[in-house]
């Protein structure tokens, strides 16, 4: 009979091994709305969505958090802007949101926009993160332009991505 226990035991600890291998990987917090905080912040999220995170090292007001970037962002692409996430987030529901996290926003999204880094996320994080914008309240900030196709004027200032080759820069 023991050996029927030993036996038993340890199927059931390979099936609990196995479910727990098969788990997406994700960030626990106290709260959802925590998980996603440290999610933007690691995720440099902000960085692009928060107005003058990067100037002033992470110390900008509750209010301007998310509010997205006047500034856009030049390459290949054309020209375009970091969005202010709090409004997407007050006009999109949790499920919308994840589907456009996880295909580049029905494959219409753009660089420098890393989707192949959001579509790896797990569906729990993406939702941490959709929560804790939702927590920060009302969208406010100045309007984000419209990014712009290649070859045609941008609507305000931007950072010019463009790669230079050495060989290719003038010399003073």
């Amino acid at each position: 009979m023991s050996r029927l226990h030993t036996l038993t035991g340890a199927v059931a600890t390979l099936f609990a091994a196995a479910s727990l291998g098969a788990q997406t990987p994700h960030v626990t917090a106290a709260t959802p709305e925590q998980a996603g905080a440290y999610l933007l912040i690691v995720g440099s999220c902000h960085d692009c969505h928060t107005p003058n995170w990067v100037e002033s090292g992470g110390k900008t007001s509750k209010d301007s958090l998310m509010t997205g970037r006047g500034v856009g962002f030049m390459g290949s692409w054309g020209v375009n802007y970091a969005k202010n996430l709090r409004v997407i987030v007050d006009r999109q529901g949790e499920e919308h949101w994840v589907k456009t996290l996880k295909t580049a926003d029905d494959g219409d999204g753009h660089l420098p926009m890393p989707w192949h880094n959001t579509a790896l996320m797990s569906d729990d994080d993406l939702r941490a993160m959709w929560k804790y914008i939702k927590s920060l309240g009302p969208a406010q900030g100045e309007r984000i332009p419209r990014g712009v196709a290649p070859g045609k004027a941008a609507p305000g200032p931007y950072i010019d991505l463009k790669t230079v080759k050495p060989d290719t820069v003038k010399k003073p």
